[in-house]
């Protein structure tokens, strides 16, 4: 004889009953719990109020110093069974007035609760400053009784709730799963790499439809796995191949632009050579135009001799090796601006560095990146009087960053995405030297490093150049020598 109907929805109903009876169970607990809470919240307004009428005579006997007048409050308050002892301390901590006469003239003891009580303060002031304190100790008794009394409770509907969960679950667990199991433990060997594994359950009833469903699911699941792995087997091999042949262009097109660096050198050498020696040995025996086409021939060679050597610089970067330590770039930032104020010490220039600014990078490849930053600011302040140079550590979108700010020349902000571009540039050649590769570099070493390069700027208004190196690679050293993280 069947306890309960073929269908699964009258066993699944019939759960659900005993599930709301386990959800009301809770809802008397939670009901319990808000009643203990409501409670003790009472009790808590009570101890404030006491303390707020207290308040007002103690605020007058510090302020007359007629500490007596204070005394019958005391008194009357001790009558209520909560209360345990009551200290009024004037400005310097001293008892003034207490329950306990023998601590009148004493420093306040500590206000230490243990299991018994438990103190509340409060600090007592007027316009012209502070007062006092006053401290009462308040019996934790009704507390402890209330938490008794739902701890009580609460055990009692929780062991009710647990004996209705036991017969409910074990009742119905044995209509419910026998059938599902199959399912579950066909569901745990597939989840195990058993792929040929099938529940085999049938009938009529959605526990039937149940496992046909799951069977067929299986089947589908195979296939595609099968489809899946084909795909990605397929897919894997033409990223190696695709990789593979990125590495081999990317080291040819490097060993490319070595190669002809280098072997640009000597010919470039010569031509510079050969056009100075005629400038300096006949110069007198040529023509002026002569002379003017052997000054373009070695302002051009020269030229091109410096974008060879940036070319070679921005390969030999590519393939370093990146090697962080601690550099105190306020020091590096500083030589550098030496460097260039001896090369050209006519110039007049205002430069100013943040003292105390550190980074964890490669100190050879940062040397290069501002050094490239700070030509470039050194170069485009020409005819600023006075140029300005600085160097400080910032922060951008919550990220500490080091930027490199002048007074120069400038650049249209529409055409900042093209700054760090090889070969681009925003000023003619006649106007301001250069190859063009310069800030390529920059950004080239800014990524190594896992950083990232920005630049503002209005034209004749100067530029700001900023980079960061990396989560945490920037900070700033104080006076007493700790660091700070930027």
């Amino acid at each position: 004889m069947r306890l309960l109907p073929r269908s699964l929805r009258y066993r699944i109903a019939a759960t659900i009953f005993a599930l709301e009876a386990v959800v009301l169970t809770a809802v008397i607990w939670q009901a319990t719990g808000f009643a203990r809470d409501a409670t003790a919240r009472q009790i808590e307004e009570m101890e404030r109020v006491t303390l707020g009428l207290l308040g007002g005579p103690a605020r007058e006997a510090l302020l007359t110093e007629e500490y007596d007048r204070f005394q019958p409050y005391v008194e009357q308050l001790l009558r209520d069974p909560h209360v345990v002892r009551v200290l009024l301390a004037d400005e310097s901590g001293r008892v003034v007035a207490a329950s306990d006469a023998r601590l009148v003239g004493e420093v306040m003891p500590a206000l230490t609760a243990d299991g018994d009580s438990y103190w509340r303060t409060v600090a007592l002031a007027n316009a012209a400053g502070p007062l006092g304190t006053l401290a009462v100790e308040f019996s934790a008794g009704p507390l402890a009784r209330i938490h008794a009394q739902a701890r009580n409770l609460g055990i009692g509907i929780g062991l009710s709730g647990m004996a209705v969960i036991a017969v409910v679950g074990v009742t119905f667990g044995m209509l419910l799963t026998r059938r599902l199991e199959r399912v579950a433990a066909a569901a745990e060997a597939m989840s195990r790499g058993e792929r040929g594994r099938r529940s085999g359950v049938r009938g009529d009833d959605e526990v039937g439809a149940l496992g046909a469903a799951f069977d067929d699911m299986a089947e589908r699941l195979e296939a595609d796995r099968r489809a899946l792995e084909e795909a990605r087997a397929a897919l894997e091999a033409r990223v190696r191949a695709r990789t593979a042949q990125l590495e081999r262009t990317n080291r040819e097109l490097e060993s490319f632009v070595s190669a002809v660096s280098h072997d640009l050198r000597a010919p470039l050498r010569a031509v510079q050579g050969f056009s100075e020696a005629l400038i300096e040995d006949h110069a007198a025996a040529l023509p002026d135009e002569a002379r003017e086409y052997l000054e373009r021939m070695r302002a051009a060679a020269e030229r091109m001799s410096q974008l060879v050597e940036d070319l070679l610089l921005l390969s030999r970067v590519s393939r370093s090796q990146l090697e962080r330590t601690p550099v105190d770039l306020s020091r590096m930032a500083g030589e550098l601006l030496a460097e260039l104020r001896a090369a050209d010490p006519e110039r007049e220039v205002e430069a100013r560095v943040a003292p105390g600014i550190e980074a964890d990078a490669d100190p050879r490849l940062l040397r290069v990146l501002l050094e490239n930053l700070l030509r470039n600011a050194w170069k485009f302040t020409r005819g600023r009087a006075p140029a300005r140079i600085e160097v400080s550590l910032e922060r951008e979108d919550g990220e500490a960053c080091v930027c490199v700010r002048d007074n120069g020349a400038g650049f249209d902000p529409r055409y900042a995405h093209k700054l760090f571009q090889p070969f681009q540039r925003l000023h003619s050649a006649q106007e301001f030297e250069g190859s063009g590769v310069g800030l390529s570099t920059v950004q080239r070493i800014v990524h190594m490093h896992g950083g990232r390069v920005w630049a503002e700027g209005r034209e004749g208004e100067g530029a700001r150049f900023c980079f960061t190196l990396g989560p945490q690679a920037l900070r700033l050293r104080d006076p007493s020598g700790r660091e700070g993280r930027g």
